[in-house]
């Protein structure tokens, strides 16, 4: 049977740089796949960019990039059942043929995967970042990540608590990490580490260095620390008001298909 794949982009008021890593996606993609923008509540015409393309969209309100992530996530794999599921930030774009398949060997082998930027190169520990080979890292980023459906089954989704950007996806990284996907723990000079899994890939990233503001960053940072220690699945809603939201958000997506 084939695997299906998804490709979710998420962005939030840049249509200019979003339209640039669509088309890229669209010159580089070879295998047969499921596109989705989500977008962030954005005010610059980016919903009716993408709705003109007769790509999948899927918006809301601006709720953070822990939100975001998770309509792609949810929508591509829960509801359109792909197998595994890419999700690129939308200045974060491939620049040769093939990537796609890849990261899909990944997601499927590993359960989670994500890039090796050379921008934290020091964390590296072994690897040359292939499949066979990945690079094995004491640190995590988060402009290209790819996910199994099974993998999100056990570990769930993103903390709907963070808002803004920052963190996120390392404590749902390491939530994966301890249901046995994406990488491993292992001790390093008598401390016990993650470990992750990275692809060194085609990937090019234009701004790898982006923040939420200071207020959001340090709320966070300090979320982070303390959901680290906390085993429990989550689904991409807290409470009842938020799982009325993200249905419609769903609904909505699937109606302009």
């Amino acid at each position: 049977m084939a695997v299906r794949i998804g490709i979710g982009i998420i962005t939030c008021n840049r249509k200019h740089v979003l339209a640039a890593t669509l088309a890229r996606v669209r010159a580089h993609t070879a295998m047969p796949y499921e596109l989705a923008v989500a977008d962030d509540g954005s005010t610059d015409g980016t919903a009716e960019m993408v709705r003109a393309q007769n790509i999948t969209l899927v918006t809301g309100r601006n709720m953070g990039i822990a939100w975001n992530k998770n309509r792609a996530l949810f929508l591509l794999g829960a509801v359109m059942q792909c197998d595994a599921v890419i999700l690129l930030e939308d200045d974060s774009f491939p620049t040769s043929d093939g990537w796609d398949h890849e990261w899909m060997q990944a997601a499927q082998r590993w359960g989670h995967v994500n890039l090796a930027g050379a921008w934290f190169s020091d964390s590296f520990l072994s690897g040359s970042g292939t499949l066979d080979d990945p690079i094995l890292s004491t640190n995590v980023s988060a402009q290209c990540s790819g996910f199994s459906r099974t993998a999100l089954l056990y570990g769930g989704y993103f903390d709907s608590r963070f808002r803004g950007y920052g963190q996120e996806h390392v404590e749902h990284t390491r939530r994966l990490l301890r249901v046995g996907y994406g990488g491993s723990y292992e001790e390093i000079d008598g401390e016990v580490r993650p470990i992750y899994k990275l692809l060194k890939s085609s990937i090019e990233v234009t701004n790898p260095n982006s923040f939420s503001n200071q207020p959001d960053r340090d709320r966070n940072w300090l979320m982070c620390r303390e959901l680290l220690f906390d085993e429990t699945y989550r689904m991409p809603w807290r409470d009842d008001a938020e799982l009325v939201q993200f249905r419609e958000e769903m609904a909505n997506a699937l109606r302009g298909r």
